[in-house]
């Protein structure tokens, strides 16, 4: 029994650190993105207004994506709404997600507790209900994750079609450019929701092996488990309660500080630039042109500064997870653990 879960632990939890190692280097470019892409296609709505022309269909080629290759104009139109319904959506979901995982640790820590202090019979009543409460909410978002994560490739496959569509043409090169800069933005966006995604599955199989295992083992020693194998338990679960505690700390910290960034930036942008293509003076659309580019700067050193206080707090309670589980262990005995747990 111990060789076996020993033979377990290591990889699994190697292979949890390096993929939050990943998503904690690159989110708050990933979440800066937000507000860029929005920003670039309120320009790119201005520009079609100017004119409208065909996109280029290079012989052989199937449009996918496209609804109305004949028109750039409703090309874009389609692209906006796709764009503000996605948002809008996700906006929803990662509220759901973000209000899910705050509640992970609550449950985490009665586990810990429960493994190290708690009788027989305690153990067996309560510890299925937080594995199961914790089971829940790590499926709903997982669940949740995979609606923006839809829908946010969706968008991403029909900019990446018009770009190429665009670039076999004889087109503006400045629309070129911008619907470019639109695609990279949004690419950057897709992949925060798909690595939101995984995370959300890495924690749930991490969540199925390690404690199914430890229900197993106490209820297969009976009454009569030793306390060695209590604190051997406690010894390889501890780090896998921390782990799972950091990535649904990392969920909730990612999913509020978007949260944060489409409430004061993108929401109004997004719902309020239906006017954009009917812009039928070159002044009037200079002016928005002109407003887009001085908004942009000012607007993402906000939000850098909000993603990097938000980072460091995240860090800072890293930091002290471990102790802070090792800490709440030893100062609880039997005596006041149903206080605790209530």
């Amino acid at each position: 029994m111990y060789i076996s879960f020993l033979a377990i632990m290591p990889k699994d939890l190697a292979e949890g650190l390096a993929d939050n190692g990943h998503l904690i280097e690159e989110w708050q470019d990933w979440v800066i993105a937000n507000v860029i892409a929005v920003n670039y296609l309120n320009s790119l709505m201005v520009l079609s207004a100017r004119t409208d022309f065909p996109l280029t269909i290079p012989t052989g080629y199937s449009v996918k994506y496209v609804q109305n290759s004949g028109s750039f104009y409703q090309t874009i139109s389609q692209l906006t709404t796709e764009m503000r319904g996605a948002l809008t959506s996700a906006r929803v979901d990662l509220n759901r997600v973000h209000t899910g995982m705050e509640r992970v640790p609550d449950d985490l820590k009665k586990m810990a507790l429960l493994v190290k202090h708690a009788d027989f019979d305690l153990i067996l009543t309560l510890f299925p209900d937080s594995f199961n409460n914790i089971e829940q909410l790590v499926n709903d978002s997982l669940v949740v994750l995979r609606k923006p994560e839809k829908n946010f490739e969706q968008v991403l496959n029909l900019l990446i079609e018009i770009d190429y569509l665009l670039g076999v043409g004889s087109n503006d090169q400045i629309i070129s450019l911008q619907v470019y800069d639109v695609k990279t933005q949004w690419t950057l966006l897709t992949k925060l929701v798909i690595e939101l995604a995984k995370r959300a599955e890495t924690t749930r199989e991490s969540l199925l092996l390690q404690f199914s295992w430890v229900l197993q083992e106490f209820a297969r020693s009976g009454s009569t488990f030793p306390d060695s194998l209590r604190g051997f338990i406690i010894s390889l679960l501890l780090p896998k309660i921390v782990e799972i505690d950091r990535t649904s700390d990392l969920l909730s910290t990612i999913t509020k500080t978007y949260l944060d960034v489409s409430v004061r930036f993108t929401n109004e942008q997004i719902s309020n630039n239906g006017h954009l293509p009917l812009l039928s003076q070159d002044e009037e659309r200079q002016r928005y042109l002109n407003q887009f580019r001085r908004d942009l700067q000012p607007q993402v050193v906000q939000i850098a500064r909000l993603a990097l206080k938000q980072h460091k707090e995240f860090l800072q309670r890293d930091k002290n997870r471990q102790a802070n589980y090792e800490t709440l262990l030893a100062n609880t005995s039997s005596a006041n653990l149903t206080n605790i747990l209530r």
